[in-house]
């Protein structure tokens, strides 16, 4: 850049430090997060696609006020790192992270290819003993037509009269009958039918990709990508989400308006710089790099995102259909019902949803509803806590202690979600235990773990994949952050490197309580493995006058001695640890 050159003032409400920070912490987090526990990966990709339609709707703001193209290059370096490292559409990424989610995904695939191809032999068989059966119906009246053309013309007609006849029968016989011609509109639809399926029946050129790829719908093959626990109604989301990214990236490296990559420059300012393994002049060879990435990620993202678009558009106008039915039996007459057939279905209403209108919420709350709160109370209070502490101090050594490593196994087993059961291996069902009851820590694919059975080769391969995805994953990561420090340092960027704005703080925050929560994953996970035998515990609470406490910590399926609830209880009930 030439000496002459002004200094570029950044938008520090687009990419200031804090915003930066705080997308680099969610890419890690996430990719951790999705890597560890991929049951929180409807979470995960909830908030990256939150995130990235914030940054989005920005970059498109700020592009048409005309800012400069340094600075939309960096904007669309963060746009294009979500989808890259860490956001999908449909969790295919979550499926090749881990061994044994890539087995499960193979064996899928093959399931429904071979499913498929049955189904096609089925139909050809079918069709070919359709057309054997055709053929055998018309045979009979070709020949008894030809019998009866013969007796007919043996007396009055030549030889080579009888021959013409006999062709033009054959020809009738052989050639299927004519289309009727159709008057109306529904009728031309049902011969532009007859006409493509008698045109793909014939073994044409149309019939070749339905035999090539494994799928004729292209939602079957979406259905097969979508990652289990993932919602359709997100990955519709998160679709538009990319369409509109791969949009604007078209946009900006084709722009001729002088508004996108190919902006002047500033007055006595050379081409800008960006980082490509090295440093690079964002001209020539790397505009022409960036218009065929552009073009290559159109072609991954238009077709998923036009079948998806299409479905939405066919459900939005069912429900606007049915919302306009439900107006019109709205403000249609109708007959006024009478006192007994409202009363009728609030009675078979009450009857099946008992409300507890006589809680006492009171109960569960701290404070008095009288608000009488007395001195005496007060002092009693302070030192009946006095004394528990002192009791609590002195209790070491004590068979009946609670040690902060208890506490410990305690919060890991209420932290750790539901336990998870695993069949004890056999063939035999009759010859099997009862399921192993083991953590979802040790469910993880912390060890890559996959089937036993599955062949060493196979094995290797798939654990050699999934080690080479992740690296790859965490070398995009890093390489995405370098490039853009690296064109800020190297444009000269000033005011973009210091969290000194509300719009840079809520970012670094959130960025930053993502990789607390990714922590505390983490550590749990570890503590889970640590204390493995916590796992098939339940908390009891118990409802009592003062409100509801913690009755006792019991193991699931213990003997009924030692899990007898409280008599003395108003009730009682049972809730196992919830996901954390």
């Amino acid at each position: 850049m030439s000496a002459a050159c002004e200094l570029l003032e950044g938008n520090d409400d687009l990419y200031g430090l804090g915003i930066r920070i705080g997308i680099y912490l969610q890419w890690g987090s996430a990719w951790l997060s999705l890597l560890l526990d991929p049951e929180s990966a409807q979470g995960v990709l909830d908030a990256c696609s939150v995130t990235l339609f914030a940054v989005t709707i920005a970059t498109i703001i700020a592009a048409t006020r005309n800012a400069p193209a340094i600075e939309m290059y960096i904007m669309l370096q963060i746009l294009l790192g979500f989808p890259i490292t860490v956001f999908s559409s449909f969790g295919l990424r979550l499926w090749l992270m881990s061994p044994r989610r890539l087995q499960k995904f193979v064996i899928q695939g093959k399931e429904v290819w071979q499913h498929k191809q049955e189904q096609r032999r089925k139909a050809t068989q079918r069709k070919k003993l359709q057309s054997m059966e055709e053929q055998r119906r018309r045979a009979n009246p070709l020949l008894d037509g030809l019998q009866q053309r013969s007796d007919q013309t043996s007396r009055h007609s030549k030889w080579w009269h009888k021959l013409r006849l006999v062709w033009r029968d054959y020809e009738r016989w052989t050639q299927p009958p004519p289309l009727p011609t159709y008057v109306n509109l529904s009728n031309r639809v049902q011969r532009n039918r007859a006409l493509f399926q008698q045109y793909r029946g014939t073994g044409s050129v149309l019939r070749g990709p339905s035999y090539v790829l494994p799928f004729d719908d292209p939602l079957t093959a979406l259905s097969l990508l979508r990652f289990p626990g993932l919602s359709w109604s997100g990955v519709l989301w998160r679709t538009t989400i990319v369409a509109i990214i791969m949009g604007y990236n078209l946009a900006y490296w084709y722009s001729t308006d002088g508004h996108g990559v190919q902006e002047p420059p500033s007055l006595g300012c050379g081409p800008p710089t960006a980082f490509m393994f090295s440093k690079c002049l964002l001209d020539g060879s790397i505009i022409t790099l960036g218009r065929a990435t552009a073009v290559i990620i159109a072609v991954m993202v238009v077709p998923p995102s036009y079948a998806l678009i299409l479905v939405a558009i066919r459900i939005l106008v069912y429900a606007i259909l049915f919302l306009c039915r439900d107006i019109y039996f709205w403000v249609s007459p109708r007959e006024p019902q009478s006192f007994k057939d409202i009363a009728d279905k609030m009675n078979g209403v009450l009857s099946r949803h008992i409300l507890a209108v006589g809680l006492k919420i009171e109960s569960y709350s701290s404070i008095n509803p009288d608000f009488i709160v007395t001195s005496l109370d007060t002092a009693v209070s302070i030192e009946r806590s006095i004394v528990d502490l002192l009791e609590f101090m002195s209790a070491h050594g004590d068979e009946d202690s609670v040690r902060l490593t208890d506490v410990i196994k305690l919060g890991v087993s209420l932290g750790m979600g539901k336990p998870v059961k695993r069949q004890q291996a056999g063939n035999d069902v009759s010859k099997m235990g009862k399921p192993q009851i083991i953590s979802r820590a040790q469910t993880m694919p912390i060890g890559w773990s996959i089937d036993r059975s599955t062949p060493w080769g196979m094995a290797t391969m798939l654990k050699t994949f999934c080690v080479v995805w992740n690296l790859l994953q965490l070398g995009s990561i890093v390489w995405f952050i370098t490039s853009i420090e690296t064109t800020i340092r190297w444009n000269n960027i000033q005011g973009v490197n210091t969290i000194d704005s509300t719009g840079q703080l809520i970012p670094f925050v959130m960025g930053c309580v993502s990789a607390s929560q990714v922590m505390k994953k983490v550590t749990l996970l570890a503590l889970g493995r640590k204390y493995p035998d916590w796992v098939d515990t339940e908390l009891e609470i118990q409802d009592s006058v003062d409100g509801p406490r913690i009755g006792a910590i019991r193991r699931a399926g213990a003997d009924t001695v030692n899990s007898t609830p409280n008599p003395a209880a108003k009730g009682h009930a049972k809730f196992r640890r919830n996901s954390c």
